[in-house]
């Protein structure tokens, strides 16, 4: 009795993987949209936004290796006008109600130099909503 259980073990497991798959797809395609919402309200300073993305407890690590809260990001000034900023090789990771996003930020200025981030940021689900609860940049 105990072989049969055995063996269906696995099959009963990937059903179970399958189901919070396709949570986990709508999770990552969730991120993803967060992700590129950030950089839009951070190009413009849109407090709001930020404000929305951001959990309070939000902690940061800047290149420079600062940390930076909720507060210093709300704080920021904006990016100089005609600059411009995209994700690039973007991977999300989700397990349950928490998920990290993996890529690179390109960031051009208005002169044509262009600066190339690797990023790390956490997001945490709290009361069903996504918020971002960490990060950590680094030049390359």
């Amino acid at each position: 009795m105990k072989l049969p259980l055995l063996c269906a073990a696995p099959l009963l497991a990937a059903f179970g993987f399958s189901t919070s798959g396709f949570a986990s797809q709508e999770d990552e395609a969730m991120i993803r949209r967060m992700e590129n919402t950030w950089i839009q309200a951070s190009m413009h300073q849109d407090r709001d936004t930020l404000n929305a993305l951001l959990d309070d407890s939000y902690r940061g690590v800047t290149p420079s290796g600062a940390t930076r809260s909720k507060l210093d990001v709300l704080s920021a000034p904006p990016a100089p006008a005609g600059s411009r900023q995209i994700l690039r090789e973007l991977e999300i990771h989700v397990d349950g109600d928490r998920a990290i996003a993996i890529g690179e930020s390109q960031f051009m200025a208005p002169d044509g130099q262009q600066v190339l981030f690797a990023f790390a940021d956490d997001f945490a689900r709290q009361d069903g909503q996504w918020r971002v609860v960490g990060s950590w940049v680094t030049r390359r």
